[in-house]
């Protein structure tokens, strides 16, 4: 009964939860049922509900396929710009994966160190308080060993300015 044109607010949620849903059995395909992957209906879908409702799950499963290329070609600058929407809206794996992507840079994606780690330190921070995602610590506890003063100095500029900003 959801009707685009004068869409319900309430509705929204519900209605985004489906198209992800539907996007991870494109993804993924159902054998019990003999449904086939399908990554290019999974995008469709994954983008539907990232663009029409700003579903944060959505724009980090879209920014994945970017990131692997499922469905199409490998994409960094879109990844990020996906990862980069779901983590604004506190999304902890998309803030790990764009803080490694950002700490680490990539294909047509410049290497960010203090603004990957800002992002690590915020997914990490999330995923202890939920205690789950050990995977995020790690991604976390890999770049702090890895970054110099000045990049934890940065990071730190960054994330109180972060902060500030939510406030």
């Amino acid at each position: 009964n959801y009707d685009e044109d004068s869409p319900n607010r309430r509705e929204a949620p519900v209605v985004a939860n489906a198209f992800v849903a539907v996007g991870a059995y494109s993804l993924s395909g159902v054998p019990a049922a003999r449904i086939k992957p399908d990554p290019s209906r999974a995008m469709e879908m994954f983008n539907y509900a990232a663009t029409h409702f700003g579903d944060a799950n959505a724009q980090y499963n879209l920014a994945r396929m970017y990131l692997d290329g499922s469905g199409g070609e490998k994409d960094g600058r879109q990844a990020a710009r996906w990862l980069n929407l779901a983590a604004e809206k506190g999304h902890a794996p998309a803030q790990a994966l764009l803080g490694q992507l950002l700490f680490n840079g990539g294909p047509s994606v410049q290497r960010q160190r203090g603004r990957g780690l800002m992002w690590l330190t915020l997914a990490r921070e999330s995923s202890l308080a939920d205690g789950k995602d050990r995977w995020i610590a790690d991604l976390y506890d890999k770049a702090v060993a890895t970054a110099s003063d000045s990049d934890r100095q940065i990071a730190l500029v960054y994330l109180e300015s972060h902060l500030k900003g939510r406030n």
